[in-house]
């Protein structure tokens, strides 16, 4: 008679088995939405554009350049020089994003600033936020007079695109003469800065410059808290003044989804604010 010691429970080597193939299901989405992209431009007529370090950015004390770049596409540039900059803002990650981006842009003829920053941010004052965005409008000033003065763009009027997920634009920055639009993707939406919007609203009643694209999830199947903040503190009335599009089936990474979002980045460009009357 064999011992029960010997006997194997195959009902747990069965659950073992399920949980570890989960395991590295899982583990092959994580390695397929972090690090399958594309690490360079393929197309051969775009030309590159390097800030230099040297050059004076101002006495910041509350922003740093990481990284600032000016791409634009050789065989088109002159046909477009006239249409508006587009100003990409990112303080962390989105680096392949911000390429693809970049690099569908630029083949759609439009010249792109890559602007990289460490923003110190301080959501318990006011001031010190208005300090921020003080300092980065006048950031934004710098680059496009240099890039000017050196022939690479025709014009400064520009639209910011803004990844930096902490970083919320006040008046200053959306009544800026020279920004023609506003494009926010998958801000964040913590209390502080909703408020900061409320009283933006409020202050720029007919402001309609300004477009929020959301993905529907955050990662995997959970879902955007930031997107479902946002419908809960603004009802349908925001679409006066404020543009809310969400791709329903994305996460955050917007891997997959890069080319639907490329797509609607340049419907607002060109079928809202190019035709707004901040541009004509």
């Amino acid at each position: 008679m064999v011992s029960n010691a010997f006997q194997v429970d195959w009902v747990f080597v069965d659950t073992l088995i399920i949980i570890l193939l989960l395991l590295l299901l899982l583990g092959v989405k994580i390695f397929k939405s972090t690090h399958r992209w594309r690490l360079s431009f393929s197309n051969v007529a775009l030309e590159y554009y390097s800030f230099p370090k040297p050059y004076d950015l101002g006495k910041s004390h509350y922003i740093k350049t990481k990284h600032c770049s000016l791409t634009r596409n050789s065989s088109l540039h002159k046909q477009f020089d006239e249409c508006p900059l587009i100003l990409i803002l990112r303080t962390s990650f989105k680096k392949h994003l911000t390429k693809i981006i970049t690099e569908g842009l630029n083949s759609y003829g439009f010249n792109v600033i890559n602007l990289k920053l460490n923003i110190k941010l301080d959501s318990s004052s006011n001031m010190l936020n208005k300090t921020i965005n003080d300092e980065i409008k006048s950031l934004i000033s710098l680059l496009l007079d240099y890039f000017k003065h050196k022939g690479f763009i025709g014009n400064s009027k520009y639209i910011l695109v803004n990844l930096s997920k902490p970083f919320v634009p006040n008046t200053e920055i959306l009544t800026d003469p020279e920004k023609i639009g506003f494009i926010l993707i998958n801000p964040r939406m913590n209390k502080y800065n909703i408020g900061r919007l409320k009283e933006t609203f409020h202050t720029l009643p007919q402001y309609t410059q300004l477009f929020y694209i959301f993905s529907k999830r955050s990662f995997f199947i959970l879902k955007n808290n930031d997107l479902k903040h946002f419908t809960k503190e603004f009802d349908e009335n925001i679409t006066n003044k404020a543009k809310l599009i969400t791709l329903k089936k994305s996460t955050k990474s917007f891997k997959y989804y890069e080319t639907i979002l490329l797509g609607i980045i340049i419907d607002i460009l060109e079928n809202k604010l190019m035709k707004s009357k901040n541009y004509t």
